[in-house]
């Protein structure tokens, strides 16, 4: 596995839901220009939508959600092309792109089951969480895995949202996003592991799109070893 580490500010973990109110679109110069490029958008229909895996404490898919394509403007699949057309010239000549997947997970429950958000949690949707109030340093973490693991866990997607011991000592709410593309004669599949930051008061979810974005492109601009195997999910964060 190949990891590409980016160092950041702040302790936020943003929740599945739907926005209420109309999301605030980012700021992007030019976009516009990215219009050429042919998405072929081949993710599952239910990618795009929010989803709460489980709300029985004693589940391992408790306090798991799929956050929904509809909270940033321009969505998580328009802003990769975009990002990709700005970053691999090549792009201009052979301008597609194959989205395979690019979904966003959210995992709570070691937190919730401490009761750390108590009562507050309530049905608070597309909010920004704070886990503690002392956060250990945090990287996002982004490696190339095996793009089969999506067909072998597609029963159990919540098991997409597990991390190692290793990866979170403190059990902390994270997010996991995950990015299959293929475009340029090649396909990568990056997972990426958000714990809580440090460094930036407020990231917002495009922010941390960009961030995994710009790493999974990284890998189409250097000759990457064969992804290692992720057929077999991480243990239960419990």
């Amino acid at each position: 596995m190949k990891p590409l580490c980016v160092l950041l500010t702040s302790l936020v973990l943003f929740m599945a839901g739907c926005a209420t109110a109309p999301i605030k679109p980012m700021a992007i110069d030019g976009l516009e220009r990215s219009n050429v490029v042919a998405i072929e958008d081949k993710r599952p229909a239910t990618e795009g939508q929010k989803a709460t895996f489980s709300l029985l404490v004693t589940s391992e898919a408790y306090a798991i959600y799929r956050v929904t394509e509809a909270a940033t403007n321009p969505t998580a699949v328009r802003l990769f092309a975009h990002r990709a057309y700005e970053s691999l010239p090549q792009l201009a000549d052979t301008p597609s792109i194959k989205v395979h997947h690019f979904v966003t997970y959210a995992n709570l429950q070691s937190q919730l089951r401490r009761g750390a958000l108590g009562a507050g949690f309530g049905g608070v949707i597309g909010a920004t969480i704070m886990s503690q109030s002392s956060p250990p340093p945090g990287v996002i973490l982004t490696t190339e895995i095996d793009p089969a693991y999506f067909e072998q866990t597609a029963a159990k997607e919540h098991r997409r949202a597990f991390y190692t011991q290793e990866e979170n000592p403190s059990k902390a709410s994270v997010n996991i996003i995950y990015i299959d593309t293929e475009m340029l004669g090649k396909r990568v599949t990056t997972r990426s592991f958000i714990p809580p930051l440090i460094n930036n008061p407020n990231p917002t979810l495009g922010d941390l799109f960009d961030l995994c974005i710009a790493n999974h492109l990284a890998l189409y601009k250097a000759d990457s070893p064969p992804p290692s195997s992720a057929s077999t999910p991480p243990p239960p964060s419990l």
